[in-house]
């Protein structure tokens, strides 16, 4: 059956072993017929809960990812490959969450308007000669802002995507594009701990969630370093987790099944 499951375990290598092991027993045969690529899958909803995500292995051995790898792709994440080498891509995780562009004209529109007119009288109430205010936002330093003035704070949520050009997989301008796989982090300070959950459309278990999980704690270790706070637990929850076909024998021999 399609539906969610759970992985807990101790730390990241553990865990994304556990992980494996259960997409290729329990995951879902699902083909995906995508603009760059058309292939088979094993699929599941799947939740990964760690409990402790510094300790060791943070890397299994088993993975093809190796420490030096995952600690450029970390350092990328948390602050950037430079502005050209930024903007060759279609988007990076450091420009969605710490160079995220925000309109604060749209930001203080109504919820609704009934029409193109109204909407515009509305814009122009804010911005006298219609055009949109653009910032870039540092999601993660406004994050570490809040918690210092407030840590019960719930409702801090850094989040990746720009609907109107990620919802349009199939325009002009994004027939060979991509959108981000992370959607939402969000840090919670309880307990004088810092939790950190993550969710993703869409995540490569056997090649990419490795590196993903590695970069990801180490920005919620960033967040607690600033907050002087210890890290807890790491939480991350893929709508899609899967593993490719043309990825299924090695796995199948790495473990064993």
């Amino acid at each position: 059956m399609y539906q969610t499951k759970i992985i807990a375990a101790k730390n990241l290598g553990q865990a994304w072993e556990r992980a494996c092991i259960l997409i290729m027993k329990e995951g879902h045969n699902r083909y995906v017929q995508a603009p760059e690529y058309k292939i088979e899958t094993r699929d599941l909803p799947l939740m990964i809960k760690v409990s402790e995500p510094f300790s060791e292995p943070r890397l299994s051995l088993k993975s093809n990812v190796k420490k030096e790898q995952a600690d450029d792709y970390s350092k990328k994440l948390l602050f950037g490959s430079g502005k050209e080498k930024e903007n060759s891509f279609d988007y990076t995780y450091f420009s969605r969450l710490r160079c995220y562009p925000d309109c604060r004209v749209r930001a203080f529109l109504p919820s609704i308007t009934e029409s193109k007119e109204e909407l515009e009288q509305e814009v122009r109430k804010v911005s006298p000669d219609g055009k949109c205010l653009v910032e870039r936002i540092d999601q993660v330093e406004k994050a570490i802002k809040i918690l210092k003035k407030d840590p019960t704070r719930r409702t801090v949520v850094l989040h990746t995507w720009i609907p109107y050009r990620d919802l349009m997989k199939f325009g002009p301008k994004r027939e060979d594009t991509s959108s981000p796989c992370v959607v939402l982090v969000y840090p919670q300070l309880v307990d004088g701990k810092l939790h950190m959950f993550i969710v993703m459309k869409t995540n490569d278990l056997y090649n990419a969630w490795p590196e993903n999980a590695y970069a990801l704690t180490n920005l919620q270790k960033h967040i607690a370093d600033e907050l002087g706070v210890e890290t807890g637990t790491y939480t991350h929850f893929s709508v899609s987790m899967h593993i490719y076909k043309d990825m299924f024998e090695e796995v199948k021999r790495k473990f064993n099944l």
